[in-house]
């Protein structure tokens, strides 16, 4: 079962975007990640961000974005960047999707992951009872008003009057123990969809938390090698 069919292009234009990517992994099967910073002569934070969505495009884990096809222009060839480019201005439309239906019941977590964040809740509420959003400020280096945010996106996830999200998830970062933040992470973007001004956090905690081995949203076999792949770097 994919998440976007073709990722959102036509079976021809995916099919291209599979057989280069094969390529480039034979060509470059130990430097795969330095072609990537030569190419775009970026940092390997950005050249992995990079080789990351190509993967997520291939597996049809993303659907391809104007923004996904820019980072890709001098990896793939010439001719596919620009027939991608002239796709997806006449077809891609921004927003134009789906709503999930979202069920609040243990804020849309497994009754164990909920039950040992409500736990972790407690004893953050416990042990900063006066001064939470000073806590909040000083570990997100952000403002009284993002920390508000914050603090409203845990305490109407811990009364089950709102669904743990990617974009909540991102919001609690540094206020969870890395292990069950880490675990929250791994089921929240296996299962709820987050926009794409989120792209750029989703990679970066994507790389740093999630638990590796496990196969995340790629949940068919033939993908393993893939997401073993990207999740440990290579």
């Amino acid at each position: 079962m994919t998440k976007y069919k073709h990722a959102g292009l036509t079976p021809e234009l995916h099919q291209r975007l599979v057989s280069e990517h094969a390529a480039l992994r034979e060509a470059h099967p130990r430097d795969y990640k330095r072609f990537f910073q030569d190419v775009k002569q970026c940092s390997e934070l950005q050249a992995r961000l990079t080789y990351q969505a190509f993967n997520n495009v291939v597996v049809e884990r993303w659907k391809m974005t104007p923004n996904t096809a820019e980072r890709l222009e001098g990896i793939i060839s010439d001719e596919l960047f620009n027939d991608l480019k002239e796709y997806l201005a006449s077809h891609y439309t921004r927003g134009k999707t789906t709503r999930q239906l979202l069920d609040k019941t243990n804020a849309g977590l497994p009754e164990g992951l909920f039950k040992r964040f409500q736990e972790e809740v407690e004893e953050l509420r416990k042990e900063h009872a006066r001064y939470i959003n000073d806590y909040i400020r000083s570990v997100k280096g952000c403002s009284t008003r993002q920390a508000l945010k914050t603090q409203n996106a845990i305490s109407v996830c811990y009364s089950e009057n709102a669904t743990l999200t990617p974009l909540k998830a991102i919001q609690m970062e540094g206020l969870l123990s890395r292990e069950l933040f880490s675990e929250i992470i791994d089921f929240v973007f296996n299962n709820y969809d987050w926009p794409e001004k989120l792209d750029d956090d989703a990679d970066r905690i994507m790389l740093e938390y999630r638990t590796k081995g496990k196969l995340g949203r790629d949940k068919i076999a033939v993908r393993k090698a893939l997401y073993k792949a990207y999740a440990l770097g290579v």
